[in-house]
């Protein structure tokens, strides 16, 4: 047997050994935004955590011009959203009530609590006479159960809880839905719903009437949907363009199957190694990786031009290793998303090396009916150079995730609206609180209020609806000590054994873990069982926490922009190492003499994408990412173009002319992460490729047409 034909049994073997591997440990694909930016800290598990909490949550808003109408619509929305799907978290404010009630002595409002610390018995009761005496004054319990309004001022202090607003004549209220959590984790899945919930607001939605939806599930519903549609126009639009070239230069669309099948499987391959050593695949990775295989099909072509391994084996071995070593270098980056770029990619472009190499032979032999004569004014260097000069004097970073994505106008208006009427029209952050117990996490949030009170900073806690067990008791004792001091203020308006039970209430049992089944929201406030949120609002001094033990104080924006910061510096810290090395490797391969020549074309073509950006807008990390890409591509056309015979040209031409032309389409989606990524794509590329013309001259080629002419010259 041949070795050729051992080698392609070999090869074929283990891409089945791996290949049934990872079906037996297939891993899920990560769609949650900051597991690609963070690793596996403790406080990154937090930060991950809290915004998967609040980014799963969909909101409904209820409009309507008298509240009647709204409460009916509420009730008629509420039967018919899937209750296996989402979990309602709207609540009953009156259901609430009657749970406080029975520990109406266990509970103060932070204000009374402080005034009775304090031993100013006598506010209290001025305070309790006024409301008496105000004709606008109420009270949620009569006045043989609670003289002094405790209770009232209390639940006052949690907020409208619920109950439905009025805004310039307008009646509003709220249905909050929690994403069933495996929901949560399919994309398609989760989008089937909303689409369903879509579907609810339209048919609620009247003159009379309007519902909007909020939430970061229902923005990604509609940036995916039109994303979708747009990628898939284009995919059309660049197929049917590269189908045309094909024929156009072959006079045959058969070539098509092996690049077609080869990009599978080295897509396939990419998955399947990245299966086995990754526990799940971030959708960023299919991403990057999937388009970077792309320069598998100039593998392809390079063969199809020649139709002989022999005169193509060394420029592709060379591109292959040139490639893979700059992009697996990402590996050692220590960051999760690097990391799975870089396995996904070498190991797709290694799978399809040796699928041309080993097997291409095969096929037919393919002859072009055209050539291409393509020439480049020289001018253009120095044009690109003053962009590059210009563009670095302007330069400036971005990392911001949300000016990666516009929603529109009517997105915008329903989240604006929802944030005023729930109250939390302010920047809101966090603190994350740390504890063994329900009761010492309890403990630390009222020590944490403490200093929040003081500077008068508003905010939400599980301290405030559910108070510790050490706190209830003091709020008991001073109940006890103020009916003592002051029932007599109302003597005239209390019977005597109406005092005499107030002096010697019943302590009830204490609010504890069975407030979660009786106040749904109460949920809302903890992370796990040792973790729990406090949500501040327009928090500018996070100073003053310091010496508080067991917290941790989150600004869930800062600290995602600080994430991807981290990722972007991590990569521009790789790029000049990664040019070094691969200008060691091309010197040893090519002497050191020719190897600037070859990497010249993809360093400037890199700054040259980043710096004409940079004239426009602020540079982003996908920016960064792009340069990557550009390096592997450009490395392609300049080996090609130095060590490849002319028919070469041509292959690197049509790749250049296919590619270019699929990511300057990209540049047009409106989803500004896609559009960003292809355009400078696009214009990296292309100036790559122009470069590799201007760059490495016909005299310096070390082509195979040149050795054959050399090798003629000497025989004869």
């Amino acid at each position: 047997m041949k070795k050729i034909n051992i080698l392609r049994i070999l090869f074929i073997g283990i891409l089945g050994i791996i290949t049934i591997f990872a079906l037996m440990k297939p891993s899920k694909v990560e769609t949650n935004l900051l597991r690609a930016f963070f690793s596996n800290s403790a406080k990154d598990e937090l930060l991950i955590n809290l915004s998967g909490k609040y980014s799963s949550n969909i909101n409904l808003l209820i409009e309507s011009e008298n509240s009647s109408s709204v409460e009916k619509t509420k009730k008629d929305i509420l039967d018919k959203i899937d209750k296996e799907s989402f979990e309602i978290q709207s609540t009953d404010i009156n259901k609430t009530l009657e749970y406080y009630k029975q520990y109406k002595n266990n509970l103060l409002s932070y204000k009374d609590y402080t005034e009775l610390k304090k031993g100013n018995f006598d506010t209290i009761a001025e305070q309790a006479v006024g409301n008496i005496l105000n004709p606008f004054g109420f009270s949620l319990l009569p006045m043989e159960e609670d003289p002094f309004m405790l209770f009232t001022n209390y639940i006052l202090s949690l907020g409208n809880g619920g109950m439905i607003n009025s805004i310039n004549g307008k009646y509003y209220d709220i249905i909050n839905l929690k994403v069933e959590e495996n929901l949560a984790l399919s994309p398609n899945l989760m989008n089937e719903e909303v689409k369903k919930l879509i579907e609810i607001q339209n048919s609620f939605t009247d003159e009379k009437t309007k519902v909007y939806l909020t939430g970061t599930p229902v923005h990604s519903y509609y940036a995916s949907a039109k994303s979708i549609k747009e990628i898939n126009l284009m995919c059309i639009i660049s197929t049917l363009f590269v189908g045309g070239l094909v024929l156009w230069y072959f006079r045959s669309l058969k070539i098509l199957i092996p690049i077609l099948m080869s990009l599978a499987i080295g897509m396939g391959m990419g998955y399947c190694v990245s299966t086995l050593l990754f526990k799940s695949i971030h959708i960023f990775t299919f991403v990057f990786s999937t388009t970077l295989i792309g320069i598998c099909v100039d593998y392809s072509l390079h063969y199809l031009m020649e139709c002989d391994v022999k005169k193509v084996f060394k420029s592709l071995t060379v591109s292959m290793l040139s490639t893979v070593f700059a992009i697996f270098i990402l590996s050692l980056s220590g960051i999760e998303l690097l990391k799975q770029i870089a396995v996904f990619t070498s190991a797709g472009l290694i799978t399809v090396y040796f699928i041309v190499i080993l097997f291409y032979e095969l096929l037919p032999p393919q002859k072009s009916k055209h050539k291409f004569n393509l020439k480049v004014h020289k001018i253009i260097l120095p044009l690109i150079l003053l962009i590059i000069i210009g563009g670095m004097f302007k330069i400036r970073f971005n990392d911001d995730i949300r000016t990666m994505y516009t929603p529109s106008a009517k997105m915008l208006q329903a989240e604006q609206l929802y944030r005023e009427i729930a109250g939390i029209n302010q920047n809101t952050s966090f603190i994350v609180t740390e504890g063994n117990s329900l009761e010492e996490i309890l403990q630390i949030e009222e020590t944490v209020s403490i200093k929040l009170n003081e500077n008068n900073i508003s905010y939400y806690s599980l301290s405030k609806f559910l108070p510790s067990v050490k706190r209830q008791n003091e709020n008991i004792q001073l109940h006890k000590t103020l009916y003592n001091k002051k029932l007599t203020t109302f003597k005239e308006l209390l019977s005597a054994s109406d005092i005499k039970n107030l002096n010697n209430f019943d302590i009830a049992q204490y609010l504890g873990e069975n407030a979660f089944s009786e106040i749904s929201q109460l949920n809302d406030f903890m992370l796990d069982k040792n973790h729990s949120l406090m949500l501040l609002y327009d928090f500018k001094t996070p100073e003053m926490l310091n010496g508080l033990n067991n917290i941790h104080y989150i600004n869930l924006p800062l600290e995602i922009s600080d994430g991807i910061k981290n990722v972007r510096v991590t990569c521009l810290k790789i790029l000049c190492p990664i040019f070094i090395l691969l200008y060691v490797l091309l010197g040893i391969i090519f002497s050191f003499k020719n190897a600037h020549k070859i990497i010249l074309p993809s360093i400037i073509s890199s700054l040259f994408s980043i710096s004409f950006i940079s004239l426009f807008q602020p540079i982003n990390l996908f920016h960064i990412l792009a340069v990557f890409l550009i390096t592997g591509f450009g490395l392609d056309y300049s080996v090609f173009r130095f060590n490849g015979s002319k028919n070469s040209y041509d292959a690197v031409l049509i790749s250049c002319i296919t590619t270019v032309f699929s990511f300057g389409l990209l540049a047009l989606t409106s989803f500004k992460l896609i559009s960003s990524l292809g355009f400078v794509l696009a214009l990296g590329l292309l100036s790559s490729y122009i470069l590799s013309i201007l760059l490495i001259s016909k005299d310096s080629e070390l082509t195979i047409d040149n050795i054959n002419s050399s090798n003629n010259l000497k025989e004869q």
